[in-house]
Protein backbone atom coordinates (compact mmCIF):
# COMPACT_ATOMS: atom_id res chain seq x y z
CA UNK A 1 0.00 0.00 0.00
CA UNK A 2 1.12 3.48 -0.47
CA UNK A 3 0.32 7.12 -0.13
CA UNK A 4 -0.81 9.76 -2.49
CA UNK A 5 -1.65 13.26 -2.23
CA UNK A 6 -5.40 13.93 -1.90
CA UNK A 7 -6.95 17.41 -3.64
CA UNK A 8 -7.14 18.94 0.27
CA UNK A 9 -3.33 17.60 0.99
CA UNK A 10 -3.70 14.87 2.68
CA UNK A 11 -2.37 11.42 2.55
CA UNK A 12 -4.52 9.37 0.54
CA UNK A 13 -3.99 5.44 1.23
CA UNK A 14 -3.54 3.99 -1.91
CA UNK A 15 -4.36 -0.02 -2.41
CA UNK A 16 -2.25 -1.56 -5.35
CA UNK A 17 -2.65 -5.26 -5.21
CA UNK A 18 -0.26 -6.33 -7.25
CA UNK A 19 1.99 -4.89 -4.81
CA UNK A 20 -0.24 -6.72 -1.96
CA UNK A 21 -0.40 -9.90 -3.34
CA UNK A 22 2.69 -10.28 -5.95
CA UNK A 23 2.19 -13.96 -5.61
CA UNK A 24 -1.14 -13.94 -7.13
CA UNK A 25 -0.20 -10.71 -9.77
CA UNK A 26 2.76 -12.61 -11.32
CA UNK A 27 4.19 -15.94 -12.05
CA UNK A 28 6.82 -17.64 -14.24
CA UNK A 29 7.21 -20.64 -17.28
CA UNK A 30 7.40 -22.86 -14.16
CA UNK A 31 4.44 -24.31 -12.41
CA UNK A 32 3.80 -23.04 -8.39
CA UNK A 33 1.62 -23.10 -5.94
CA UNK A 34 -0.88 -20.34 -4.61
CA UNK A 35 -3.70 -19.95 -1.92
CA UNK A 36 -5.87 -17.12 -2.97
CA UNK A 37 -7.72 -15.81 0.05
CA UNK A 38 -11.30 -13.93 -0.38
CA UNK A 39 -11.06 -10.93 -2.29
CA UNK A 40 -13.92 -8.65 -3.58
CA UNK A 41 -14.43 -8.16 -7.87
CA UNK A 42 -16.48 -6.13 -9.85
CA UNK A 43 -17.75 -9.31 -12.34
CA UNK A 44 -19.28 -9.85 -15.33
CA UNK A 45 -21.15 -12.99 -16.46
CA UNK A 46 -21.94 -13.58 -19.99
CA UNK A 47 -21.59 -16.23 -22.61
CA UNK A 48 -20.11 -16.11 -26.31
CA UNK A 49 -16.42 -16.71 -27.98
CA UNK A 50 -13.68 -14.52 -25.65
CA UNK A 51 -13.14 -11.36 -27.15
CA UNK A 52 -16.41 -11.20 -29.03
CA UNK A 53 -19.01 -8.50 -28.92
CA UNK A 54 -20.42 -9.74 -25.19
CA UNK A 55 -17.11 -10.28 -23.90
CA UNK A 56 -16.11 -6.25 -25.16
CA UNK A 57 -18.61 -5.32 -23.74
CA UNK A 58 -18.35 -6.91 -20.38
CA UNK A 59 -14.59 -4.92 -20.30
CA UNK A 60 -16.38 -1.91 -21.01
CA UNK A 61 -18.70 -1.79 -18.30
CA UNK A 62 -16.48 -3.29 -15.81
CA UNK A 63 -13.77 -0.89 -16.23
CA UNK A 64 -16.22 2.38 -16.61
CA UNK A 65 -17.33 1.50 -13.03
CA UNK A 66 -13.79 0.74 -11.60
CA UNK A 67 -12.70 3.91 -12.72
CA UNK A 68 -15.31 6.24 -11.56
CA UNK A 69 -15.62 4.64 -8.90
CA UNK A 70 -11.64 5.04 -7.87
CA UNK A 71 -11.95 8.48 -8.53
CA UNK A 72 -15.28 9.05 -6.93
CA UNK A 73 -13.23 7.68 -3.76
CA UNK A 74 -10.18 9.43 -4.44
CA UNK A 75 -12.01 12.96 -4.47
CA UNK A 76 -14.04 12.33 -0.95
CA UNK A 77 -10.62 11.62 -0.01
CA UNK A 78 -12.26 7.61 1.30
CA UNK A 79 -9.03 6.22 -0.39
CA UNK A 80 -7.91 5.11 -3.59
CA UNK A 81 -6.51 1.85 -5.73
CA UNK A 82 -4.83 1.05 -8.67
CA UNK A 83 -6.76 -0.49 -11.41
CA UNK A 84 -6.03 -4.01 -11.39
CA UNK A 85 -5.68 -6.28 -14.47
CA UNK A 86 -8.53 -7.82 -15.79
CA UNK A 87 -9.09 -11.13 -14.98
CA UNK A 88 -11.63 -14.42 -16.46
CA UNK A 89 -12.82 -17.19 -15.24
CA UNK A 90 -13.97 -19.66 -17.64
CA UNK A 91 -16.45 -22.19 -16.21
CA UNK A 92 -16.23 -25.79 -17.31
CA UNK A 93 -17.44 -27.19 -20.86
CA UNK A 94 -17.61 -30.14 -22.76
CA UNK A 95 -14.25 -30.05 -24.87
CA UNK A 96 -16.96 -29.90 -28.14
CA UNK A 97 -18.78 -26.80 -27.12
CA UNK A 98 -18.91 -23.91 -29.87
CA UNK A 99 -16.64 -20.91 -28.59
CA UNK A 100 -19.88 -18.87 -28.92
CA UNK A 101 -21.69 -21.31 -26.48
CA UNK A 102 -18.71 -20.50 -23.84
CA UNK A 103 -20.16 -19.19 -20.21
CA UNK A 104 -17.69 -16.84 -18.56
CA UNK A 105 -17.12 -14.47 -15.79
CA UNK A 106 -15.09 -11.19 -16.17
CA UNK A 107 -13.87 -9.83 -13.05
CA UNK A 108 -11.87 -6.50 -12.24
CA UNK A 109 -10.66 -6.71 -8.52
CA UNK A 110 -11.57 -3.88 -6.05
CA UNK A 111 -10.92 -2.96 -2.16
CA UNK A 112 -13.37 -4.77 0.47
CA UNK A 113 -13.80 -0.97 1.79
CA UNK A 114 -15.56 -0.31 -1.83
CA UNK A 115 -19.59 -1.66 -0.46
CA UNK A 116 -22.31 -2.14 -2.42
CA UNK A 117 -24.31 1.38 -1.15
CA UNK A 118 -21.27 3.78 -2.62
CA UNK A 119 -20.94 2.02 -5.74
CA UNK A 120 -24.85 2.30 -6.23
CA UNK A 121 -23.92 6.59 -6.22
CA UNK A 122 -21.34 5.82 -8.57
CA UNK A 123 -23.62 3.62 -11.10
CA UNK A 124 -26.44 6.79 -10.96
CA UNK A 125 -23.62 9.35 -11.50
CA UNK A 126 -22.49 6.97 -14.53
CA UNK A 127 -25.80 7.22 -15.90
CA UNK A 128 -26.67 10.31 -15.43
CA UNK A 129 -23.36 11.16 -17.07
CA UNK A 130 -22.46 8.82 -19.63
CA UNK A 131 -25.88 7.15 -20.32
CA UNK A 132 -24.62 3.85 -19.27
CA UNK A 133 -26.48 1.31 -17.45
CA UNK A 134 -23.80 -0.77 -15.01
CA UNK A 135 -26.36 -3.07 -13.42
CA UNK A 136 -24.92 -5.80 -14.82
CA UNK A 137 -21.91 -5.67 -13.43
CA UNK A 138 -22.07 -7.00 -9.48
CA UNK A 139 -19.99 -6.81 -6.30
CA UNK A 140 -19.17 -10.48 -5.64
CA UNK A 141 -16.51 -12.02 -3.07
CA UNK A 142 -14.87 -15.16 -3.48
CA UNK A 143 -12.36 -17.12 -2.11
CA UNK A 144 -10.04 -19.21 -4.67
CA UNK A 145 -7.95 -21.34 -2.59
CA UNK A 146 -5.28 -23.75 -3.26
CA UNK A 147 -4.26 -23.27 -6.95
CA UNK A 148 -1.26 -24.30 -9.53
CA UNK A 149 -0.76 -21.30 -12.13
CA UNK A 150 1.95 -20.52 -15.07
CA UNK A 151 2.74 -18.01 -16.92
CA UNK A 152 1.90 -18.46 -20.38
CA UNK A 153 3.82 -15.75 -23.09
CA UNK A 154 2.21 -15.38 -26.39
CA UNK A 155 -1.20 -15.78 -28.51
CA UNK A 156 -4.41 -16.05 -26.00
CA UNK A 157 -5.59 -18.96 -28.51
CA UNK A 158 -2.29 -21.19 -27.84
CA UNK A 159 -3.22 -20.76 -23.63
CA UNK A 160 -4.21 -24.59 -23.86
CA UNK A 161 -0.31 -25.50 -23.76
CA UNK A 162 0.05 -23.86 -20.14
CA UNK A 163 -2.81 -25.44 -18.90
CA UNK A 164 -1.44 -29.09 -19.96
CA UNK A 165 1.73 -27.92 -17.98
CA UNK A 166 -0.38 -27.69 -14.82
CA UNK A 167 -2.12 -30.64 -15.70
CA UNK A 168 1.83 -32.72 -15.01
CA UNK A 169 2.46 -30.55 -12.48
CA UNK A 170 -1.03 -31.42 -10.70
CA UNK A 171 -0.36 -35.05 -11.41
CA UNK A 172 2.99 -35.34 -9.84
CA UNK A 173 1.56 -33.68 -6.70
CA UNK A 174 -1.13 -35.74 -6.12
CA UNK A 175 -3.62 -33.38 -6.68
CA UNK A 176 -6.72 -32.67 -9.18
CA UNK A 177 -8.38 -29.56 -10.30
CA UNK A 178 -11.65 -28.61 -9.17
CA UNK A 179 -13.05 -27.35 -11.79
CA UNK A 180 -12.94 -23.66 -13.33
CA UNK A 181 -9.90 -22.37 -15.27
CA UNK A 182 -8.64 -18.77 -14.75
CA UNK A 183 -6.78 -16.63 -16.54
CA UNK A 184 -5.36 -12.94 -15.65
CA UNK A 185 -4.50 -10.84 -18.21
CA UNK A 186 -1.48 -8.68 -17.41
CA UNK A 187 -1.01 -6.48 -20.64
CA UNK A 188 -3.54 -5.24 -23.63
CA UNK A 189 -4.03 -6.91 -26.94
CA UNK A 190 -4.39 -3.83 -28.12
CA UNK A 191 -1.07 -2.79 -27.69
CA UNK A 192 0.82 -5.61 -27.48
CA UNK A 193 2.03 -7.96 -29.98
CA UNK A 194 0.13 -11.42 -30.24
CA UNK A 195 3.83 -13.42 -29.34
CA UNK A 196 4.08 -11.09 -26.48
CA UNK A 197 1.06 -10.94 -24.59
CA UNK A 198 1.56 -12.29 -20.95
CA UNK A 199 -1.68 -14.65 -19.11
CA UNK A 200 -1.35 -15.72 -15.65
CA UNK A 201 -3.29 -19.42 -15.69
CA UNK A 202 -4.14 -20.65 -12.98
CA UNK A 203 -6.48 -23.50 -11.92
CA UNK A 204 -7.85 -24.23 -8.61
CA UNK A 205 -6.60 -28.00 -6.73
CA UNK A 206 -7.89 -30.17 -4.15
CA UNK A 207 -6.15 -33.57 -2.99
CA UNK A 208 -6.52 -36.55 -5.22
Amino acid sequence: MTRTASRAGKAVETVDFKARYPELYRASAKVTEVKAAQGTFLAFDGVGAPGGEAFQQGIDLLFTLAYTAKFAFKRAGAGDFAISALECLYFHEAPDTPKDEWRWRLLVRIPDEVKAGALAEVRRAIKEKKGVDTRAVKRVTWAEGRALQVLHVGPYDQVGDAFKQIGIEAAARTLMCRGIAHEIYLNDPRRIAPEKLRTIVRLPMRPA
